[in-house]
């Protein structure tokens, strides 16, 4: 340990005192309690029971806007709401799945239970409500999950002639609902993991305005894929000036690696605009490294990762990598930014234009610190010649230990999640030297 966590520690053993130990006898079950019923809920619940039994479990979506067990809503366009209700009973079989879904209406001003179904998976995962392609009719969208949690289900239904008609049933990976090709009209996206010898995936859903479903032919993903962990949107520019919408997916190519593919959607059809090839730029890198927007622009960059400048024998002095980030234009890669990623600490920092090719990075200790060095020459060993230190970034989660880095010249960049994000700028008086703004602006924390 160096000197100056030497120091820290011996502040924090100063500063620390002894606490009364405290008891807590509340246990899960009392702690974590179902929200309170409102008067309609209340109602529906009644009529629930009456329909299913007393001994019934509400169960709750576990995303979306819709995170009630209750989802009340006019799913037939006749001005009257609908409800649909999750629960489980305790007269299920072992061979029968317990999930199941009501559906109640109103009659005379009051709620009854017009049938129950069973369910696709073992949990609610997401409820939605939505029209899809041109058809105005409005569909109810339940996604669920298996008991494993690895696989999911999807189902697709509509309320006429007093029953939830199944319309879809899908095996998903990845499911969105979203407008693809900013027509106006909202269509359904889903992957598909590989299952040897299958490869993952993906293809598109729509209604037309009979009702029936238009599925766009089904786009092998690229062989590397092995699923599709990220789904993004966002926007290709074109030298015309006009734009194409565009699907980003970040794929899993092994245990811990990724690649992202982009793809668009036009006139029902799905359409590769770019993919890793052995003649172009790779997007290779760590599973825990996203496409975002890294520099707030509204755009989506691509990570690439990569060695860290001046290093010519990687194998032998285990360098940190560098990553890149790229846009995408005219079905190639054009690399805007390089930083560092700590996937470990959970941020990124977006290193300057100028430090281009004259900055590398080394940790030291617990610390990643930049050097300038020097291009024109090379140690022995393969790694850079170290100029001026120009940064030092380090993360801690001792509020004691990161008061004591502030009075140490250290600057809080960041406070989240229980982590203190610290930089130390080096003043060396020249270009490559950065500021306290343009640090603040650098880092993100994810």
């Amino acid at each position: 340990m160096n000197a100056k966590l030497t120091l820290f520690c011996g502040l924090a053993a100063a500063m620390t005192v002894q606490l009364p130990a405290c008891s807590f006898s509340a246990s899960t079950e009392t702690m974590l309690t179902p929200p309170r019923l409102t008067a309609e809920q209340e109602e529906i619940y009644q009529a629930l029971q009456s329909a299913a039994g007393a001994q019934i479990s509400l169960k709750y979506p576990k995303s979306g806007e819709r995170l009630s067990a209750f989802t009340v809503a006019d799913l037939d366009s006749d001005g009257r709401d609908e409800a649909i209700v999750f629960y489980e009973t305790g007269r299920s079989s072992s061979e029968e799945n317990p999930l199941r879904v009501c559906l109640l209406d109103q009659s005379g001003g009051k709620w009854r239970a017009v049938q129950e179904y069973p369910t696709a998976g073992a949990e609610i995962e997401r409820v939605d409500i939505e029209t899809l392609g041109s058809n105005p009719r409005k569909n109810l969208i339940l996604r669920y999950s298996m008991v494993d949690g690895a696989e999911h289900a999807a189902t697709v239904c509509h309320y006429a002639d007093g029953a939830l008609i199944s319309s879809l049933s899908l095996s998903y990976s990845m499911l969105e609902v979203r407008d693809l090709d900013l027509d106006g009209t909202t269509e359904l996206f889903m992957t598909s993991a590989a299952k040897a010898p299958a490869p993952a995936f993906a293809t598109v859903y729509a209604l037309d305005a009979d009702g029936n479903y238009i599925q766009s032919p089904q786009m092998d993903l690229p062989d590397p894929f092995t699923d599709v962990t990220r789904v993004s949107y966002g926007i290709l520019p074109a030298e015309n000036g006009s734009s194409t919408a565009a699907i980003y997916l970040d794929g899993m190519t092994g245990a811990t690696t990724a690649q992202t593919t982009v793809l668009t959607y036009s006139e029902h059809r799905l359409s590769a605009v770019y993919a890793d090839a052995a003649d172009r730029l790779n997007t290779a890198r760590s599973a825990g490294c996203q496409t975002m927007d890294i520099d707030g622009d509204g755009e989506l960059e691509i990570p690439g990762s990569s060695v860290f400048y001046g290093y010519t024998n990687a194998a032998e002095s285990s360098p940190l990598n560098m990553t890149n980030w790229y846009v995408c234009r005219n079905g190639l890669l054009i690399r805007e930014h390089a930083s560092y990623y700590a996937g470990k600490d959970g941020y990124v920092f977006v290193m300057p234009q100028r430090w281009e090719k004259r900055v590398t990075a080394v940790q030291e200790n617990e610390e990643i610190v930049f050097y300038e060095f020097d291009p024109a020459q090379q140690n022995r060993d393969g790694t850079p010649v170290l100029l001026e230190q120009l940064l030092r970034l380090s993360v801690v989660n001792d509020p004691v230990i990161a008061d004591a880095m502030q009075s140490q010249g250290y600057l809080l960049l960041r406070q989240q999640n229980g982590n203190y994000y610290l930089g130390a700028i080096q003043n060396t008086g020249t270009r490559m030297q950065m500021k306290e703004s343009e640090l603040l602006f650098a880092v993100q924390v994810l």
